[in-house]
């Protein structure tokens, strides 16, 4: 029962946990690329209110264009990818000698 048992932990700590490193790090890079491409485009004003009231928009001028990019969130993706590459190669290295 113990050899069993031992043998069940090395398969969950090599395969299983490579698997669910690949399908996270998968995820991520997907999400990487979607937010790298989207930008936010304003033109010269903001909204001053969050909730309209009866429809009406407040709007607030500003002095410049606004153009933001997503790019703090993609790069957060990326290295969400590259701990995932990290670990599954880390554990492939790892893994005990039968």
């Amino acid at each position: 029962m113990k050899k069993l048992l031992l043998n069940f932990w090395r398969f969950l700590n090599s395969i299983f946990l490579q698997i669910i490193l690949t399908v996270v790090g998968y995820n991520s890079w997907e999400m990487t690329i979607e937010l790298g491409s989207e930008t936010y485009w304003a033109k010269g004003y903001i909204n001053k209110l969050r909730h309209y009231q009866n429809g009406a928009k407040d709007y607030l001028a500003t002095d410049v264009d606004v153009t933001a990019g997503f790019d703090g969130g993609a790069l957060a993706m990326g290295l969400i990818t590259c701990v995932c590459i990290f670990g599954i190669v880390w554990l492939q290295i790892n893994k005990p000698k039968q």
